[in-house]
């Protein structure tokens, strides 16, 4: 069973994402959190919607004021209390929302270049779009952004 508690869906933050917001919800997915884009109105009471527009939101639901993407995630974790959880980071795929699936390296081989290959891994890749994914700098410059937002700490 499904159930809405604080916008998880079976225990993942769930989220259905206005037109305006494309940026935030590239970060959205990169902390792991379920984010449908774009989404011109709520579309499960399950999801939180995430909006500019207050007139739009229900009780509940997240209203941004900001037009720089890591606030409005600031915004975002503020208003929901969500804690971003390292080990959910880059375990959705940015372009289609799908949940990664880790991948052999023989699958990847032509797909990620040279230098990325013989770093050895481990590779994910998203079932739907195919995109591939690795632990690379980015993962530590991510943590950085997310931990200087000081999201909840007292």
């Amino acid at each position: 069973m499904i159930e809405r508690i604080t916008g998880t869906l079976q225990g993942i933050p769930a989220f259905d994402v206005d037109g305006m917001l494309g940026g935030l919800v590239k970060w959205l997915r990169i902390l792991g959190y379920d984010a449908a884009f774009p989404c011109s109105k709520p579309t499960s009471p399950l999801r939180i919607f995430v909006t500019t527009v207050p007139g739009k939101a229900r009780a509940g639901d997240v209203i941004v004021s900001t037009e720089h993407r890591l606030q409005q995630l600031a915004e975002v974790l503020q208003q929901t209390g969500f804690k971003p959880d390292e080990a959910l980071f880059f375990s959705r795929c940015i372009l289609c929302n799908e949940p990664v699936v880790p991948v052999l390296r023989d699958e990847v081989v032509a797909r990620v270049p040279d230098w990325i290959f013989r770093s050895g891994g481990p590779f994910q890749a998203c079932p739907k779009c195919g995109r591939i994914y690795w632990e690379g700098s980015h993962l530590g410059r991510v943590k950085r952004q997310v931990h200087a937002l000081e999201v909840g700490d007292d």
